[in-house]
């Protein structure tokens, strides 16, 4: 049961692809649109591309290629695995891409997990949180979803149990690790 308590953040597997914005103001419309609020119905694809090489290096293709912690992308081969689980906590919205069929997760659920007390955290002046280098939640609240982005920050990163990691793992998908947070 111990396991099951833990919680996730996500991150870039080295070695890699990418998955860019292909206008220029594209991240911050991702930073903007993913923000735990529905999407579905009013939803246009985001126009992305696959970086499938860096700096003459070729990257390996991931189930997952990496936009940031906030917007997750996954392929079809990932959704075939985890689609009922990211469902419940979210939505799934298609992107144009010219070279794969991609969808970027939604999470729906916005938790107030947070314990600020506790958590190492660096604010603006105004008080606003800038960023937060140590996460303490509160169990009882975070707990509750298997992913989830928190309400304390404007672009949250997305947050994940062992639950979806195991899901992850098992079915050997590639692309993500997980650090516990």
């Amino acid at each position: 049961m111990a396991d099951a308590m833990k919680i996730f953040r996500l991150l870039p597997a080295d070695g890699y692809e990418l998955c860019h914005p292909v206008t220029q103001d594209g991240f911050e419309i991702f930073n903007k649109v993913i923000n735990g609020l529905s999407r579905a119905v009013d939803w246009r694809p985001l126009p992305v591309k696959i970086i499938q090489e860096d700096q003459g290096i070729a990257l390996l293709m991931s189930d997952a290629p990496w936009l940031g912690s906030h917007a997750l992308i996954f392929r079809k081969v990932a959704l075939d695995s985890l689609g009922a689980l990211l469902r419940e906590f979210g939505e799934l919205l298609p992107l144009e891409c010219d070279s794969d069929d991609l969808v970027v997760f939604n999470p729906t659920s916005v938790l107030d997990a947070v314990n600020e007390d506790a958590s190492s955290i660096m604010r603006f002046s105004n008080g606003r949180i800038m960023h937060i280098s140590r996460y303490v939640f509160f169990p009882e609240i975070a707990y509750s979803a298997d992913i989830f982005k928190i309400s304390n920050l404007r672009v949250s990163p997305t947050f994940v149990s062992q639950r979806f990691v195991a899901k992850w793992e098992s079915a050997g998908l590639r692309g993500l690790e997980f650090r516990e947070v």
